[in-house]
């Protein structure tokens, strides 16, 4: 388990009862978490589900206990006004652990907040061994954090779409036809799809046609889907659930459409160490909201798995599309260290229980390749002869013979780039010209790193 600094907990510890099976948890509301990448403890965080509620960031999410138990994956809430310190409120609501239950297990959803401040969360109810699998549920609270389920408001996918994968509903008001859209992840005619269901009153859903059918090239699910407005455009968001496993974006003018790559630069900000990102936005910022994944057996030398921390970024659009950096609001809580030219040609840097960023302009040859090497079997590449960053668990002098386990395409003139690093225990992002690479890193905790020029050449600008 990631280990975290912890802020003072402002509440005394309870066992409660979670769930119809009687599994008992631990309820810490209202403990402060101060982290870049929070779990609670214990735990890891799966598909978040951001809501603004005007003054904080609701982030609900699918909490992944890893304990055995029948069901799983209740929603949890953090709550966050910087992006560094999170209260942690605890399972909010829960699975039913029994075997033969819809709700056996919790998915993906959305909460909204309607004109009268009730708030309302929908949700996927899970259970493999049920046909079909998956069904749209609701629940209402005052506080978002007390809920009361509907289950008379369940409903499953049209006699249009697979039934068996109909979840992530992302819900949200519409005021040109005054009504509330909901997105979901479906299939149709052997491919992923985004359905719009449509409804007046929160309570009855109506099918109102596909949304958005993937276009990128394979019959992927279009997973946890999201559409914002930012700076007059409408944002829709989804994850690739295979092949390159990516949050994708697409940009239109009018909810209408149509949703269309971005006309220059990537339709992704990061690689396949970050997924299930949620857009939000608080009505000047916008954030992409998303997990950084575990490895098999915690374990460098293995493949990442589902669920881990909690990660954000702040997106910008530039002349190359949007673009992602730490939120600013977290920037403001750690320190900032400049690269010396020391250490970038080889001094070693210590390693820190505490997260730090490492910032620097840097001039590379076209041919240059520079690693940030994390014990000897884990390097983070950046080339600029391919013009790409990923990462390897492997060594220097086998680099050839391995392959990335992620990689972004970047994009670099004149071997002049903007160097970021964030490091947070074994959590390790990049940024590189506003590109990101996510890294889940677990020799990166404990061991001290350096810059290796593994081709060309490498200096400050």
């Amino acid at each position: 388990m990631t280990k975290k600094l912890w802020g003072a907990v402002a509440a005394v510890v309870v066992v409660v009862v979670a769930g119809l099976g009687g599994k008992y948890y631990m309820d810490q509301q209202d403990e402060t978490i101060e982290a870049l990448y929070p779990t609670a403890p214990g735990t890891f965080v799966g598909d978040p589900m951001p809501y603004y509620d005007g003054t904080d960031f609701l982030i609900y999410y699918l909490e992944d206990h890893r304990d055995g138990e029948i069901g799983f994956h209740p929603f949890s809430l953090f709550k966050t006004r910087d992006f560094y310190h999170y209260q942690n409120a605890g399972e909010v609501i829960p699975y039913v652990n029994e075997a033969d239950d819809q709700e056996r297990a919790l998915g993906t959803g959305s909460v909204i907040k309607d004109e009268d401040g009730l708030y309302h969360a929908f949700y996927t109810a899970h259970n493999g061994d049920l046909d079909p699998k998956e069904a749209i549920m609701h629940a209402t609270s005052k506080d978002g954090e007390k809920w009361d389920k509907l289950p008379d408001h369940t409903f499953f996918a049209s006699s249009a779409y697979e039934a068996n994968d109909f979840r992530d509903p992302y819900v949200f008001y519409v005021e040109e036809s005054n009504n509330y859209w909901m997105l979901i992840t479906t299939r149709q005619d052997g491919t992923g799809v985004i359905a719009k269901y449509v409804s007046d009153d929160l309570e009855t859903w109506t099918d109102d046609g596909v949304f958005f059918k993937n276009d990128i090239g394979n019959d992927s699910n279009l997973e946890c889907p999201s559409v914002v407005i930012y700076e007059g455009k409408w944002y829709l968001a989804f994850s690739d659930q295979w092949d390159q496993r990516v949050v994708h974006y697409r940009v239109a003018d009018s909810l209408e459409g149509p949703f269309e790559k971005p006309e220059r630069g990537l339709d992704h900000v990061d690689g396949a160490g970050f997924y299930a990102g949620r857009l939000e936005t608080d009505g000047e910022n916008l954030y992409l909201v998303g997990w950084i994944p575990t490895k098999d057996e915690h374990d460098d030398r293995f493949n990442y798995n589902w669920a881990g921390n909690l990660a954000v970024h702040q997106l910008r659009t530039s002349e190359n599309g949007l673009v992602g950096s730490l939120p600013e609001t977290a920037r403001k809580q750690i320190e900032t260290k400049v690269i010396t030219a020391e250490q970038l040609t080889g001094e070693t840097i210590p390693t820190t229980d505490k997260a730090v960023i490492y910032s620097g302009k840097i001039k590379g040859s076209d041919d240059g390749v520079l690693a940030l090497s994390f014990s000897k079997d884990n390097q983070v590449l950046i080339n600029l002869a391919e013009q790409t960053i990923s990462y390897q668990n492997t060594t220097i002098e086998t680099l050839e013979r391995g392959a990335p386990k992620t990689e972004m395409p970047i994009v670099v003139s004149d071997g002049k780039f903007d160097l970021e690093i964030v490091k947070e225990q074994d959590i390790v992002v990049v940024y590189v010209n506003g590109r990101a690479l996510s890294n889940r890193i677990y020799k990166a905790k404990t061991s001290d790193w350096k810059f290796v020029t593994v081709q060309g050449e490498f200096s400050l600008d």
